[in-house]
């Protein structure tokens, strides 16, 4: 009788405790190391020194933050992991295309009208929009290091714009999913 209780009483503690939750320290290093490497980009726009090569070893720099965040972020909300999943198993391909094609198929999720693109769940509905965050994290980046190397080439305000603007909101976005792990 004796084992029977403490066998129920293990069960019980399993289920009061999160299956799957992600070490608070590594959450914060993660997300500090995205943050550092983000915030140097943010400054290169302030002074509007933008250097593109700089800016794609940050990216580099930012990326295994954001993947290993995102992979936590699908633990935690499994009913994401194919959505998520998706994106890192693309994020090569994601890293070829145009600011425009990365703007279109992955940031503003035109890609999940596809055939073969389905997640589970319709990625545009309100109650879904949370799984963005991760994805951005990961994708985002990638559109300021197309954006920083147009500015290279160009010098064109608009392209430092958008640089700025879309590293904000990866790190905002990249802050949210720090706040959902650390939960």
């Amino acid at each position: 009788m004796k084992n029977k209780i403490i066998v129920l009483l293990a069960v019980l503690a399993a289920f009061a405790v999160p299956a799957v939750a992600a070490d608070k320290a590594q959450v914060e290093s993660h997300y500090n190391s995205y943050a550092v490497a983000a915030k140097a980009v943010i400054d290169m726009t302030l002074t509007k020194k933008v250097d593109a090569a700089a800016v794609e070893k940050l990216v580099d720099t930012m990326l295994p933050h954001a993947i290993w965040m995102a992979r936590e972020y699908a633990k935690a909300r499994p009913e994401g992991t194919k959505f998520i999943t998706l994106y890192i198993e693309n994020l090569d391909n994601i890293r070829k295309l145009s600011f425009k094609e990365i703007e279109s198929e992955w940031h503003d999720m035109g890609i999940f009208s596809k055939p073969g693109h389905e997640v589970g769940f319709d990625v545009k509905a309100e109650e879904n929009e949370h799984f963005t965050d991760p994805a951005h994290a990961m994708i985002q980046p990638f559109m300021v290091l197309k954006a920083a190397q147009a500015y290279a080439a160009d010098h064109k305000d608009a392209d430092l714009k958008s640089m700025k603007e879309e590293m904000e909101e990866s790190l905002e976005q990249a802050g949210k999913e720090e706040l959902v792990l650390l939960k």
